[in-house]
């Protein structure tokens, strides 16, 4: 029950975080979402920055989660970049709430925040550097090339949370593939995300 008590947290933190933003929201209207005392809010997190963060990590986690499986059993390079890039996508539209929250609500709210983003776009470009190399580009343009492609994404991403999905996000992230793929040179893009 305990886990289940923090999760109920985080997804009223979520909502919270959602509607006000970073800084209008306050623990106590997590607590209030969540239906339980500010106390037990405390049993979880040591702070708001804390269970935000949190949420931050659980994005990551589902993203990365669903990129492993998509590639999972998959030797050609390419085709592991396409799953990658339909993977994230799915995680953006099945979890569009949490997704809003992390990177639109709490965009610039903490430099916590922004470092963490950081490293969760390293891990990600690692998987585009690796797959790009096996493609044929040399090192350097592969770094410079994951890094561009996780950016356009993720501009793509911001795009459609302000719109409020006003975007067709598959579309949108194919045409950012389509050109990047165009870009690096390789052949042969044909498989939708």
């Amino acid at each position: 029950m305990e886990g289940g008590r923090k999760e109920e947290i985080l997804k009223a933190a979520q909502s919270v975080f959602s509607h006000y933003g970073y800084h209008q929201a306050t623990i106590r209207m997590i607590a209030d979402q969540a239906q339980c005392a500010t106390g037990t809010f405390y049993l979880y997190f040591v702070s708001k920055q804390d269970c935000f963060l949190a949420l931050v990590e659980e994005l990551y986690t589902h993203v990365m989660e669903e990129i492993m499986q998509a590639r999972a059993g998959i030797d050609d390079a390419a085709e592991k970049l396409k799953r990658s890039l339909g993977a994230a996508v799915d995680v953006f539209r099945r979890d569009y709430e949490l997704a809003q929250v992390v990177l639109v609500r709490g965009a610039g709210a903490d430099p916590l925040f922004e470092e963490r983003m950081w490293r969760v776009r390293e891990a990600f470009s690692e998987f585009i550097v690796n797959d790009l190399m096996e493609c044929g580009l040399d090192q350097d343009r592969a770094i410079i090339g994951a890094h561009a492609w996780v950016g356009a994404l993720a501009e793509i991403v911001g795009i459609w949370i302000r719109r409020d999905q006003d975007l067709e996000l598959t579309e949108a992230a194919l045409e950012v593939h389509r050109i990047f793929w165009t870009a690096w040179g390789l052949d042969d893009f044909h498989s939708t995300v």
